[in-house]
């Protein structure tokens, strides 16, 4: 059964704000800060030149995390050679050294958006001075220990992404319409995902 995710995405555009008031560009208007490197655009229409002219079997990628069991509930994962830390609230008996597993699907989710939305504005060469996602999930903990047949999983997630521009505000929820589209974390939330589940006890692998 599908579960009911309903997703929120406004976006707030601070137009005009933030002007660099730094050195005139050659042509003698004032400069307009932007967070993105000019080296971005380049490396979006290289992918893009690469992406198209590749199968599936080349454009498939794969993203994998070690999580290792430190003590009590806090682990650390692995991913890319960098390491994660979670753990859980003290309220929990956990030893709050780090977010918990579900802070960091918030946080997954939110740095996925901008990341594209960077991407997009880059090839559309938007100036961003400022993006901020704000993501909120709500889920009931009861679900954790089956009480009532709870279902644990999140039951809605609100994206608010403000961004502050001096460019034209359709251009700016044209990228965030093709974000959306585009963010790997928010496409695979939009749809039933079919998920491979294994149990290893011991090293041995054990039938589910």
């Amino acid at each position: 059964m599908r579960r009911r995710i309903i997703h929120a995405i406004p976006v707030t555009l601070l137009s005009g704000v933030a002007t660099l008031a730094a050195a005139p560009a050659q042509d003698g208007r004032a400069q307009t800060m932007s967070l993105i490197d000019a080296d971005q655009k380049p490396a979006v229409e290289k992918s893009l030149l690469e992406l198209k002219s590749a199968g599936p079997a080349q454009a498939a990628t794969t993203n994998k995390a070690v999580v290792t069991l430190v003590a009590n509930q806090h682990s650390i994962a692995v991913t890319r050679g960098f390491n994660v830390v979670q753990d859980e609230p003290a309220s929990v008996a956990g030893g709050a050294r780090g977010p918990t597993p579900t802070d960091y699907f918030m946080a997954a989710l939110g740095t996925c958006q901008n990341v594209v939305f960077v991407r997009y504005a880059a090839l559309e060469q938007l100036a961003i001075e400022a993006l901020e996602t704000t993501v909120t999930g709500i889920w009931d903990r009861r679900g954790l220990y089956g009480i009532a047949g709870v279902d644990p999983g999140f039951q809605e997630i609100t994206l608010e992404t403000r961004v502050s521009t001096s460019a034209p505000s359709d251009k700016v929820a044209d990228v965030a319409r093709r974000t959306r589209r585009g963010c790997p974390i928010f496409a695979t939330l939009r749809r039933e995902t079919a998920l491979t589940v294994r149990l290893i006890v011991n090293g041995q692998p054990v039938p589910l």
